[in-house]
């Protein structure tokens, strides 16, 4: 007998459609969510806070174009928003076997109800801003089409790929859109609405912070040029060379280019943003649910009483795909605008009283600046703290008044927080340990050897070994217990076998507890990722790469086992 599947519903907002339609439809691969975690919902109220109106289509069956038509055609543009995480790093685990749930959909189900967990059925597919743009094109032709997200970003010039183990070409050529938004994008968005409803065409937008193929004659002026495709599917180890100077000019304010035969990819220099542009879109109201309604996937579940405080990371991990989306310049949001939003939580209908989150890619950087404009470096910590990076040590205080609000019982610190910065401010370490966390404080030495850690762009061991000191000199005068939870890294480039002994032998000399364990997953458009691919470091010496899955799961094994 043969069963026959039904094709699963596409949900929209089309209630909420003016009888002339939307300016803008927006397409995830997952339920939207109004929360401004979600980059989905900052750029929703970006649009309707300009006058544009928004609709939604989610979770479409992507195996059919008529699931893009369910809200017409825009008058606007089609936007693909693949989500806060890339979609292939998000279905595959890093020894490449296929995850069966998804914990951005309902019910952390990745598989389209009624039918076999398969790859065909996936709700959200491999590459999903590829396969979505392509769809929209099949529906509906010569539509303008704007994707973005950290996929988009990550995947924006020639970059490999770890599940087919190959090196690809700019996501702009196969998904055919007109037009990408680098970074968190609401600005740009914005501005792209505004011309294209005054006439502009698509193909004619270069604005800050996008970019487009584009012929010869519509290059950037002063544009810094990487390796082409040709030259890095020829020679792969010039990913290193493309993705530094991809780095190096994002922090110039410089404009890029990449040669595919004789098409041109373009991007234009990063758009810059404000305290008052954060405050101003942090400020706006957000349902902080599913737009549909209903259950909650576990990760709005997770974090529907998180507050960003903050964007960027001067960290500039190398196996980090922050620099790409955010940069490395931190722009905080203002203390008033903060507990603003704070004080807005506390008459959510779900309120409890507890904040799981007060932070940014590393909570401890709120309100640090930089004296200069540019800058070439790759991180501004490593190897060494630069002398115009200020911390300014704000963060303390804004927990403060947080905490102080009515209706607050605890405030959490979940986002990552640099050990190595909180040796130098040992009063917000004893805070955040007696007020903001629970019976763990989670740190990311990731590994304990300093030529790998060097590699990593990660503060050297002896910095772990200090803070571990400080402490536990801060927690033997506290009530209550608190314990060190380490994330770790094995399989990373130039690691070796020996490496994995030493680490273990150092850890347990620590007394670290060695549970969350990883192993090093090549992410698109990171130094680590062309650190594997080339197998050599940042100045062309060889290291040894380790890629076989048995041996990089006995790694993993030999630390876990503690």
């Amino acid at each position: 007998m043969t069963t026959i599947h039904l094709p699963p519903a596409t949900y929209s907002n089309a209630e909420s459609a003016a009888p002339e339609g939307f300016d803008a439809i927006f397409a995830t691969p997952y339920p939207f969510s109004d929360h401004p975690s979600f980059p989905e919902g900052i750029l929703k109220r970006a649009l309707e806070d300009a006058g544009f109106s928004v609709g939604i289509i989610e979770t479409p069956f992507w195996q059919r174009s008529d699931s893009f038509k369910i809200l017409g055609k825009p008058r606007l543009f089609f936007a693909v928003i693949s989500g806060p995480v890339d979609s292939v790093v998000l279905n595959y685990t890093s020894s490449r076997k296929r995850r069966m749930e998804d914990l951005y959909q309902l019910n952390g189900n990745a598989f389209f109800e009624g039918y076999p967990p398969s790859i065909s059925y996936k709700i959200r597919p491999d590459r999903a801003v590829i396969v979505f743009s392509q769809r929209i094109r099949q529906a509906w032709g010569d539509i303008p089409v704007i994707i973005g997200g950290i996929e988009s970003s990550l995947r924006l010039f020639a970059h490999y790929d770890f599940q087919q183990d190959a090196i690809r070409r700019s996501i702009l050529l196969d998904s055919r859109a007109d037009l990408l938004v680098t970074g968190p994008g609401e600005k740009q968005l914005v501005t792209a609405a505004r011309l294209l409803k005054g006439g502009a065409l698509i193909r004619e937008i270069t604005i800050p912070g996008t970019a487009r193929i584009c012929k010869e004659t519509e290059r950037p002026d002063d544009a810094a040029e990487l390796p082409s495709y040709e030259e890095i599917t020829t020679n792969p180890a010039r990913l290193i060379e493309a993705h530094k100077t991809t780095l190096k000019a994002m922090g110039q304010g410089k404009a890029l280019i990449q040669r595919y035969g004789n098409r041109i990819v373009a991007s234009q220099p990063p758009e810059r943003y404000s305290t008052g542009d954060l405050d101003h879109i942090y400020g706006l109201s957000y349902m902080r649910s599913n737009v549909m309604g209903g259950d909650m996937s576990p990760a709005l579940r997770m974090n529907l009483f998180s507050v960003t405080s903050h964007r960027g990371c001067a960290g500039g991990c190398a196996f980090c795909s922050l620099n790409l989306q955010e940069g490395r310049r931190i722009i905080s949001r203002s203390l008033d605008s903060v507990v603003s939003e704070v004080e807005r939580l506390t008459h959510h209908k779900e309120w409890k009283g507890y904040i799981s989150d007060i932070g940014g890619p590393s909570a401890d950087m709120y309100g640090a600046e930089c004296e200069g404009e540019t800058c070439i470096r790759l991180s501004c910590l490593s190897p060494s703290r630069c002398p115009r990076f200020d911390l300014q040590r704000r963060y303390l205080g804004l927990l403060r008044e947080c905490r102080s609000i009515k209706g607050v019982k605890k405030i959490f610190v979940g986002s990552g927080i640099r050990y190595d910065l909180l040796l130098h401010d040992p009063e917000l370490l004893e805070e955040i340990m007696v007020h903001h966390c629970g019976s763990f404080l989670r740190i990311a030495p990731e590994h304990t050897e300093d030529h790998i850690l060097r590699l990593m762009g990660k503060p050297p061991y002896k910095a772990l070994e200090d803070f571990v000191r400080l402490f536990r000199s801060i927690r033997k005068a506290m009530k209550r217990k608190v314990e060190l939870a380490p994330y770790l890294m094995v399989g990373h480039p130039g690691e070796t076998e020996r490496d994995v002994e030493e680490m273990k032998r150092k850890l347990f000399s620590l007394s670290l507890p060695t549970k969350d364990v990883q192993i090093f997953t090549p992410t698109p458009g990171t130094l680590s990722t062309a650190m594997y691919v080339a197998a050599t470091d940042l100045t062309g010496r060889d290291i040894h790469v380790e890629k076989g899955l048995k041996a990089l799961s006995i790694r993993r094994r030999m630390i876990a086992s503690g």
